[in-house]
This record gives structure tokens, C-alpha cells and sequence, in this order.
């Protein structure tokens, strides 16, 4: 019984020692993939080479009736980037009624008319943590707020009112409507 144990104990720590044989480490070279492809980058060069090319050789820009118009590229520098800027520090308040009140903390990063975060739900004397996502669109912000310790998501839907958020929000229990009210958000302090 004692040689088995030591037999085993030698051979857990063996497996452990060793190193993993699943090509951790080692760089696999493959022919059939090329990394360097990038149709948008290609369209890009092709459009500032050539017979398409928008600006001169010495660097001035071509008349318009000289360009040809790629329609990616065009569709690309025709979206305009969000005029408003969301990042930064947050306070969400979210109003069930006139009495009940929760409150979250984000911090938002945004990456054109993308938005995520994270934060601190404050409900009833206890605080769980939180990641959001969402967008900027003409109409407004739509923030997606989950609970990371709790199945419950919030999804706000908010305008930019003077300096504030204000708008509507919905909370989502295990994937049903729970309750719903009014959300307002203001920049916190530092």
C-alpha cells in the first residue's frame, strides 16, 4: 500500500513537472494563411496609388472629377465619430418609484460609438459589481449594465439632456422583465 502511494504520488508530480506536449511554446507555421491580407488596408493603398489615387505625386490634392470613389472607403469616411463624449466617470440613477432608488458607479471607455465599463450597483446597504456595454446612435445611449454575481441585467436606454443622461431603464431577472422606471446619469467628481 505504501509503494502504491509513492508510485502515484511520483507520477502525479511527473505529470505536473513536465512540460505539456499541446504545442504550448512553439510556433506552428502554416502555408495556407496569410496574416498580411486586409482588404480595407488594400482598398486604402490602392485608392492613394495609381490611376485612382486622390492626392498628386507632390503631395496636393486631386480634383474631385479626378478621383474614382471606392465605395468601402467612402461608406467608411462618410460615418461620422459620435459628436458627444461619454468617457469617464458616472453616476446612474435608477427610480422605481418615488421612494425606491438604486444607484450605479461606472466608469465608461469609449471607443467611437462604442461604450464599456464597469462599475458598482448600490442597493439596499450592499454593493455588487458590474460590466457595461452599449452604443451611441443618433436618437441617444443604450447601455447594457449585468450583474456579475447575480443574473440580473439592466438595460438603460438614455438622451443626452444638457449635460445628463436621462431616460428609461428596464431590469431583467434570469432573463425576464422584473421591473422597470426612470434612469438619469450624472458626471461624478474625480
Amino acid at each position: 500500500m505504501k509503494s502504491q502511494l509513492i508510485v502515484c504520488m511520483v507520477l502525479i508530480l511527473a505529470t505536473l513537472a513536465y512540460p505539456a506536449f499541446a504545442g504550448c511554446g512553439k510556433w506552428v507555421i502554416r502555408d495556407n494563411t496569410d496574416f498580411l491580407k486586409d482588404p480595407i488596408f488594400d482598398d486604402a493603398v490602392a485608392s492613394s496609388t495609381g490611376s485612382s489615387a486622390t492626392v498628386n505625386p507632390d503631395g496636393t490634392a486631386k480634383a474631385e472629377n479626378e478621383t474614382v470613389e471606392n465605395s468601402e472607403i467612402s461608406a467608411v469616411a462618410k460615418k461620422k465619430a459620435p459628436t458627444i463624449d461619454l468617457a469617464g466617470k458616472w453616476k446612474v440613477s435608477l427610480e422605481k418609484s418615488q421612494a425606491e432608488q438604486n444607484i450605479i458607479d461606472l466608469i465608461l471607455i469609449q471607443t467611437g460609438d462604442r461604450l464599456q465599463g464597469y462599475g458598482t450597483l448600490f442597493e439596499g446597504g450592499f454593493d455588487s459589481p458590474a460590466t457595461a456595454t452599449g452604443s451611441i446612435t443618433d436618437d441617444g445611449i443604450s447601455l447594457d449594465v449585468k450583474l456579475i454575481q447575480q443574473k440580473k441585467d439592466y438595460r438603460l436606454d438614455m438622451a443626452l439632456v444638457r449635460s445628463e443622461l436621462e431616460g428609461s431603464y428596464e431590469l431583467y431577472d434570469m432573463e425576464k422583465l422584473a421591473e422597470n422606471g426612470n434612469a438619469t446619469a450624472s458626471r461624478s467628481g474625480s
